[in-house]
């Protein structure tokens, strides 16, 4: 099965669509409600990790007080760009639970002041 097709019809859902909704994405074939697997979210965190890490390492530590700032910084953004990246292209759908529905509890006109 391709990556990022419904489970149930095999219609193809934008990547767009993958990271903007990746909780609760409805496919627009049978409408039934989606969400990104686990192990395609720990795939992607751990490449965006693994770039942080390796833009981290590459930048080495700089001169003066704030020096330490400066690899910090390039590794969140590496992070941050690689990670939602990683999950356009590695998104495996799965059909959402259902949420359990709740009734509210019944209120008597009795109530103990």
């Amino acid at each position: 099965m391709a990556v990022r097709r419904c489970p149930q019809c095999l219609t193809v859902i934008p990547a767009a669509a993958t990271l903007a909704y990746s909780n609760s994405i409805e496919c627009s074939g049978c409408k039934k409600k989606l969400t990104v697997s686990d192990g395609s979210r720990f795939l992607a965190a751990l490449a965006g990790l693994l770039a942080a890490v390796l833009v981290w390492r590459l930048w080495g530590s700089t001169d003066g007080m704030l020096g330490w700032v400066k690899p910090v910084l390039v590794g969140f953004l590496a992070f941050s760009i690689v990670a939602p990246l990683a999950l356009a292209f590695l998104a495996d759908l799965r059909l959402k639970p259902e949420e359990p529905v709740y009734e509210a509890a019944p209120t008597s006109g009795h109530g103990h002041h």
